[in-house]
């Protein structure tokens, strides 16, 4: 059951990492929006870090009611848990895939979008903003795929 313990844990802490992004990207943005020119750069990325803490911060103080719920599940029918666990994993580890392709496309429409911009254009600080932050989703995404998949492959075993 620790192996279980493990997973939501790590899941959690990467909803706090992402609530971390949005707290530097805040303070990023404000530094920008005083200390230079690029102000539609530092706007949204103050928005979008006041986003991210807004979702993930309350997530993550909620999470460990989801882990105890899970636990809960877990000692009371274990089959019936690991059934369900190892389908809905299956499912995630799908969506992992599509968020982190549909990021990437992203990135590349809005870097050949940039290339037709000029550099003090409103759109180019917004969408150097979107970048860094699908760059960033696409970095904790990486991690929760690879936690995911050891989780899934923990409950496979168990299955067998």
């Amino acid at each position: 059951m620790d192996w279980i313990t493990e997973f939501f844990n790590s899941e959690k802490t990467l909803y706090l990492f992402a609530g971390i992004i949005g707290v530097v990207s805040v303070i990023v943005g404000l530094l920008f929006l005083l200390l230079s020119n690029h102000k539609s750069f530092a706007i949204t990325m103050i928005v979008i870090g006041i986003l991210e803490m807004a979702v993930m911060f309350p997530t993550y103080y909620k999470y460990q009611q989801k882990i105890n719920d899970k636990i809960s599940t877990y000692k009371s029918n274990e089959t019936e848990f690991l059934v369900s666990e190892s389908k809905s994993t299956e499912k995630a580890l799908k969506s992992f895939f599509w968020l982190k392709l549909t990021y990437g496309v992203l990135i590349v429409v809005l870097i050949l979008a940039m290339s037709f911009l000029s550099p003090k254009s409103i759109l180019f600080g917004i969408f150097t903003a979107l970048i860094l932050h699908f760059a960033f989703a696409i970095t904790i995404d990486n991690f929760g795929e690879k936690y995911t998949k050891e989780y899934l492959t923990e409950l496979t075993t168990i299955v067998k």
